[in-house]
């Protein structure tokens, strides 16, 4: 990952780390205090940041965590403020993405 992705991630607020292996780590909590963690490649990092995005299914995320909770997961917030997470953690994805498709262009000369 170059300099230029890593001071955008950083200045959004998102934790970047290295696994070594060819992925990076983003950490970032969600305004309900969710420690929201997603992996990417390394490789085509723009590209795979992008498609994480675009892909985030915030339904799915709801259920995810209304299933922690029926099955004893304690601290799981109210379905409406699930709700409303879930939209800031897809709007966090989403300029995340923009912000390094932006930087992307912009060293190609686009």
């Amino acid at each position: 990952m170059n300099d230029i992705y890593r001071d955008i991630c950083e200045k959004l607020d998102w934790s970047v780390t290295s696994d070594g292996d060819g992925n990076i780590e983003l950490e970032k909590y969600s305004p309900a205090g969710e420690d929201f963690i997603i992996t990417v490649g390394e490789e085509r990092f723009v590209d795979n940041v992008k498609a994480y995005a675009a892909s985030f299914d915030q339904e799915e995320h709801i259920e995810m965590w209304v299933a922690a909770r029926r099955s004893g997961t304690s601290g799981v917030p109210p379905i409406k403020e699930l709700v409303e997470d879930a939209q800031a953690i897809d709007d966090m994805l989403r300029e995340l993405a923009c912000a390094l498709f932006e930087a992307e262009l912009e060293a190609v000369g686009a």
